[in-house]
């Protein structure tokens, strides 16, 4: 079957393939998309040589006119990719028929030139170099949607900050809090776990250059003056020394997009429980055949959420396998290796599908404070039973106050009345608690504690890391 993508546009010959074409809309962005496909391997591949060319031209280390017609025929469009994968399936590495195939390419017109494509480098060089390049890229194209959605969150955060409804643990009603609360938690959870993924690219954002087994001794003594001229001009850092089998880094960076993909999922999860039916606190977005079912046309599917929990869920086995893979043999490994190559991609399209989705829902969900109203009183006041019990500590001690208040709170559920109305019979109780006081007890309200303090110092510290990160 013909697929035909990106690459077709820029002149790529179509290979033939089993893609999963039509999930991408789903599973991955565009953006991202086109950051990791076959013709953005190939640019930052044809980008480290044409790098290293000139870094080795400005060292005196090969002719100048040889750097410049390496540079000159670095068109990835040119590059046969059916052939290329096929080279590569017995080859063992895309890197060994790229090396081949440009270096045919230059020689068509400079045999010369082509002497020097990949001067002491080897494969693994290339593609772990290129491999961050393309992490840098898709990371920015992440970056955007997310601070999307934190600027959201953030607003939620603020508008809702008096907006009361039901704490839950366990999946029971507890004690009231805010939705500008739950949003500030959403808010910290994402904006932590964005930039714990920014720190970790950029600490693995190093070239890889050692030659064949990290040594550089094919550039006679010169190999760390290469690897600095190099870094510099592909806008990398130079690493102590080559990482051919040290992939803490790069599995670092692939545990920060697991921990990302799980913050995105815990909003997924939040979000799509207060969408039930039964619940309905928030709305899924609509329209646009959004949500829809093939067969009930009422239903209104929350399906941003869904993206994010099966990201969510799928993470965690693809950071299991980046750390797996961190165990390679001596100065360079097999298979480890080769395991990253299709895991580190999959977790970027699959965390930036999260973040795009979830920036999308967020931005375009109904919030409805009338009903997260409406679901304090589902309990009949069972939920300020706390705010009673610790008024009652104050004379009976908090042991025994618990214990009445379990008490009075099974009598309300048992004869189908308000708390309140229990509270008001019962004389150990309106001994210690006026009729003003119970009724200003019961008010949840009035039993948020630090609730919009924690609100504002959450929008704060997202606002105060963004300018700390922009000056």
């Amino acid at each position: 079957m013909k697929l035909y993508s990106s690459m077709s546009d820029a002149g790529f010959k179509v290979a033939e393939t089993g893609s999963d074409i039509l999930l991408d809309g789903m599973f991955a962005t565009q953006a991202v998309s086109v950051a990791l496909d076959d013709l953005a391997r190939l640019r930052t591949m044809m980008s480290f040589e044409v790098a290293l060319a000139e870094a080795e031209a400005t060292l005196g280390i090969i002719p100048v006119t040889a750097a410049k017609h390496i540079a000159s025929c670095a068109r990835p469009e040119q590059m046969d990719v059916s052939a290329l994968a096929a080279a590569a399936a017995r080859a063992g590495n895309i890197a060994i028929p790229f090396v081949a195939a440009f270096t045919s390419l230059i020689a068509k017109d400079n045999p010369e030139a082509a002497r020097y494509v990949h001067w002491g480098a080897t494969s693994q060089d290339v593609i772990d170099t290129a491999t961050i390049l393309q992490l840098q890229e898709a990371i920015m194209a992440i970056k955007i949607d997310l601070l999307r959605l934190e600027q959201t969150l953030a607003g939620i955060t603020e508008d809702h900050v008096e907006t009361v409804l039901p704490g839950r643990t366990w999946l029971q009603h507890a004690v009231p809090t805010t939705f500008g609360l739950k949003a500030a938690g959403w808010l910290t959870a994402v904006t932590q776990a964005r930039r714990h993924l920014e720190t970790a690219v950029a600490r693995a954002s190093y070239i890889q250059f050692g030659g064949a087994v990290g040594t550089l001794a094919s550039l006679d003594g010169r190999g760390v003056e290469v690897a600095a001229e190099l870094a510099r001009r592909l806008n990398l850092n130079v690493p102590p020394l080559p990482w051919h089998t040290l992939r803490g880094d790069l599995a670092a960076c692939g545990s920060a997009l697991g921990i990302l993909c799980g913050a995105l999922g815990k909003l997924a999860r939040d979000l799509s429980l207060m969408m039930q039916t039964e619940i309905a606190e928030i709305l899924p977005p609509g329209g646009k055949e959004q949500g829809g079912s093939s067969t009930m046309p009422h239903k209104r599917n929350p399906v941003g959420c869904a993206i994010a929990l099966s990201a969510a869920t799928q993470a965690p086995g693809l950071v299991a396998t980046m750390l797996s893979a961190m165990v390679q043999a001596h100065e360079r490994g097999l298979g480890g290796w080769h395991a990253e190559w299709q895991t580190l991609p999959t977790l970027l399209r699959l965390t930036s599908a999260s973040a795009a989705h979830m920036a999308d829902t967020v931005e375009t969900m109904e919030i409805r404070p009338d009903a997260m109203r409406d679901d304090l009183g589902k309990t009949h006041g069972l939920m300020m039973a706390e705010a009673i019990s610790m008024a009652l500590a104050e004379r009976l001690g908090r042991e025994t106050a618990h214990h009445l208040l379990q008490e009075l709170t099974k009598k309300a559920v048992r004869r189908n009345v308000p708390l309140d109305a229990v509270l008001q019979e019962d004389d150990r109780v309106t001994t210690i608690l006026s009729t003003d006081d119970i009724n200003r007890l019961m008010d949840p309200s009035g039993y948020l504690g630090n609730a919009r303090n924690f609100c504002i110092r959450s929008v704060e510290a997202w606002r105060n890391g963004e300018n700390k990160k922009c000056s």
